[in-house]
């Protein structure tokens, strides 16, 4: 029998103005909140300032901690375990994309929990803990779905990337303001965008989620699909709404449904090149594995589905060459790039991308090895 199940604890508040929710939410909890956020552009020191607003407006006690790279590192989040266990703290406050997020969900449970590195690396998933702080997450980006799952993207000191998994990631709450993101550059909504559908297309791809899920997940596919190529030319508040509720949606089938290969080789991708950012990264795999993955007796159906949700010149898919171009026309229709000779990868770095993807052991090494010599050249 094949029986599935569903689990998203997280309770999400959806539309403009969830973040006047702010203090209401903080003051079930305390009084005193760390927050947590990058402000390393103009759009993210306004939306930093805007939530320090309603913070001193309701009379909460805060402390900020900035020092987030993207792709956040051992480094970085030891000073924030340093800062989280300094004062009583009764809430963290994450507000921001992936990586700001996926650092407050270690600190949420390193206040009274030790953090071991090389353990937590090792074994990936994270047994429940006792004590953890309330988490409140407001996205700033429509793409990473950090705020719905319990996965935490996490680099070591040399910079590989590694998954950490557990329940205590889960958001206690999620204020999804869609106005937050109006700020965001084209690029980076593209970017970020194309994320949440691959987070979406996987998932689905893998075939795990309940029916519920899953009519939840090809609407939100379908919805992407049309509203992203609009949005990275014309940045309007009603795409921005539609695309916010996708990425919530994303993040609920990922953390249900699993990734696949795309999002595996992503991730060795953008640890040895940072210029190369996720979604970006996503776009150099994809087309590679649909390719290859087009005829597969346990994948190829669902994937051939999901191209015909993004075939808007209804192209004759007859093959794996046909399915690829499909995704590719839906990536450059983006603005992305789907090489890595068009980031003027070197040969070392294109070198470290070949090493640390043949690493990769959870995936059939015959059709693997295809899909890396397509990426690497």
């Amino acid at each position: 029998m094949d029986m599935r199940q569903q689990y998203n604890p997280v309770r999400l508040v959806i539309g403009a103005g969830a973040t006047e929710k702010l203090g209401a939410e903080i003051k079930k909890y305390g009084n005193r909140c760390l927050l947590l956020v990058q402000t390393n552009n103009d759009a993210m020191i306004s939306i930093k300032n805007k939530i320090v607003g309603i913070l001193e407006r309701e009379n909460i006690l805060y402390d900020i901690f900035d020092e987030i790279r993207p792709n956040p590192i051992v480094t970085d989040i030891d000073r924030g375990i340093q800062m989280i266990r300094s004062k009583k703290y009764d809430a963290i406050l994450a507000v921001g994309g992936g990586s700001v997020i996926d650092t407050a969900k270690i600190l949420r449970i390193a206040e009274k929990n030790e953090i071991c590195w090389k353990q937590l690396f090792e074994q990936s998933n994270l047994d429940l803990v006792q004590d953890k702080l309330p988490l409140i997450t407001i996205p700033t980006t429509a793409g990473t779905g950090s705020h719905c799952t319990q996965a935490a993207i996490i680099s070591d000191e040399e910079n590989q990337k590694h998954s950490l998994y557990s329940y205590d990631f889960f958001s206690t709450v999620a204020l999804v303001d869609y106005t937050l993101t109006c700020s965001l550059p084209s690029a980076l909504t593209a970017s970020t965008g194309y994320d949440a559908f691959c987070h979406l297309s996987e998932s689905y791809i893998m075939g795990k989620l309940t029916p519920m899920i899953e009519a939840m997940n090809k609407d939100a596919m379908n919805k992407i699909a049309k509203v992203l190529p609009k949005l990275v030319h014309e940045n309007k508040e009603e795409y921005r709404e539609i695309m916010a509720t996708a990425d919530s949606c994303a993040g609920i089938s990922l953390s249900n449904g699993g990734a696949i290969i795309p999002h595996a080789f992503g991730e060795a991708i953008s640890s040895n090149v940072y210029r190369i950012n996720h979604g970006c990264s996503l776009a150099i795999c994809y087309p590679p594995f649909i390719r290859e993955y087009f005829d597969d007796c346990e994948y190829g159906k669902r994937i051939r589905e999901v191209v015909e949700i993004i075939n808007y010149r209804n192209i004759a898919v007859r093959n794996g060459d046909d399915a690829a171009q499909v995704m590719i026309n839906f990536i450059t229709s983006l603005g992305l790039k789907c090489t890595l000779k068009e980031y003027d990868v070197t040969a070392e770095e294109r070198s470290n991308i070949k090493e640390s993807l043949y690493r990769q052991k959870r995936f059939p090494a015959e059709m693997t090895a295809k899909i890396i010599e397509e990426i690497c050249g």
